[in-house]
């Protein structure tokens, strides 16, 4: 398969598509009960179930490929030889000069970068892996994986892209790499984390939020409550701004709708506003639009999230909960600060 060569434009693009499918695959779902994971002596061999098929991995895997973010971000965390890994989306896009991860102990050198809008089979053949992670990759597709099991066993979703909880995917990396009691306390990490900022903004509870992507005079806003994005919102004791998600008709994604810029008063009663962008100019024209830089939201309660956050926030994975709550705090003391009469 050909390296992925891109225009900055072209790769903002396909991934705006990309970040606003939260909870949506394009792949089958498995509606059946998935087996127990097979084992043998010391948890290995393995057997795992996938949506195309199981796989058995023979003995614990010392050098490991990861397709996703999650997936590199977990292995990484539970101490993993990643020789092959997914560079940040920052990266990708010609943002940042930095490939690793933001919320990620930086990957021992030598690692082989892979570009994660691309799986290219015969590059991941080179690094020799003893398994394949992708349980969060979303360029990944049935053909590819039959290509990469020839390579190594692949460890991808049991039902579909984005459909299993932060936790059960760590749970699965973790189980793949012979080390699921560990990640079994990334998990249970995250959870404190979540427990501590609740307890510190007591009045997220009850709170609305509205979150979008900017783009061409529409903000296309993820209302869908079975994403991960609303479940996570929804774990911090918040809900979508009524009046923005009870509006009719489909946005350009499945799970949102389009509200165009003029119709951004629907904004106003939100505790706070989040919003991602394709470019710097799609922020621009967001922010200075007539209806919208008008709004007492925008000049309060609104924060725009960087590239990096954004994609954390597609599929908050157990080792970027931490980090994403701390680049989300500033708007989400806005939304105690607001509801229980207190100073932002």
């Amino acid at each position: 398969m050909r390296p992925l060569r891109r225009s900055l434009t072209a790769a903002f693009g396909a991934f705006a598509a990309a970040l606003l499918l939260v909870g949506c695959s394009a792949t089958p779902t498995v509606e059946t009960p998935a087996p127990e994971p097979q084992t043998g002596q010391n948890g290995f061999p393995l057997t795992l179930h996938n949506v195309w098929g199981d796989v058995t991995i023979p003995k614990e895997p010392r050098r490991i490929v990861a397709l996703g973010y999650s997936d590199v971000a977990v292995a990484s965390a539970l101490g993993a030889d990643i020789v092959g890994g997914v560079q940040s989306f920052g990266s990708v896009s010609g943002l940042s000069q930095d490939r690793n991860l933001p919320y990620v102990t930086p990957l021992r050198e030598p690692v082989t970068w892979l570009n994660p809008m691309d799986v290219n089979v015969e590059q991941i053949a080179t690094l020799k892996p003893d398994v394949i992670l992708a349980t969060a990759a979303y360029s990944l597709n049935e053909q590819t994986y039959e290509l990469l099991n020839d390579v190594a066993p692949v460890v991808t979703y049991e039902k579909g892209l984005y459909q299993a909880s932060a936790p059960d995917e760590a749970r699965r990396i973790g189980r793949a790499l012979g080390k699921e009691g560990a990640a079994r306390e990334l998990a249970a990490k995250a959870e404190r984390a979540v427990s501590a900022l609740r307890a510190e903004l007591p009045g997220l509870n009850g709170g609305t939020y509205l979150y979008g992507q900017a783009r061409g005079g529409v903000a296309v806003m993820v209302v869908a409550g079975d994403n991960l994005t609303a479940k996570f919102m929804n774990g911090l004791g918040l809900v979508p701004l009524p009046a923005v998600a009870n509006l009719e008709g489909r946005g350009s994604v499945p799970g949102t709708v389009d509200v165009g810029y003029e119709q951004a008063g629907l904004f106003e009663d939100a505790d706070v506003l989040f919003m991602t962008y394709q470019g710097d100019r799609y922020r621009q024209q967001f922010e200075k639009h007539p209806v919208v830089g008008g709004l007492d939201i925008v000049k309060s309660r609104y924060v725009p999230l960087d590239i990096e956050v954004a994609t954390a926030l597609q599929a908050p994975n157990v080792v970027a909960v931490p980090w994403l709550l701390d680049r989300l705090r500033d708007g989400l003391g806005k939304v105690s600060a607001r509801r229980t009469g207190t100073s932002g």
